[in-house]
């Protein structure tokens, strides 16, 4: 797997889940500022999150990465702008 070095994070892209009156849950891939998970975190990271935890961030600081068939996107710290805590 991956390491994040230093003050970065490796996120994962996920679609944001919407909820029709109808209780259908919809992904909407054109979202422009989708949602990040973490999957690995550098050890110099000050900020409190967690491997799991879903971020904000800005899309356009993010380094593509492919691995193993996958895409992920390493950003700096300072490129989250929120974070939605992973609570299990």
């Amino acid at each position: 797997m991956l390491q994040a070095m230093g003050t970065k994070l490796i996120v994962e892209r996920v679609e944001r889940e919407q909820k029709s009156a109808g209780g259908i849950f919809i992904t909407n891939q054109a979202d422009p500022n989708p949602l990040a998970q973490i999957i690995s975190i550098g050890s110099q990271v000050k900020i409190d999150v967690c491997i799991g935890d879903r971020v904000s961030l800005s899309w356009t600081n993010t380094a593509p990465q492919p691995y193993q068939g996958k895409t992920y996107h390493i950003v700096d710290e300072t490129g989250v702008f929120a974070v939605e805590k992973n609570n299990d």
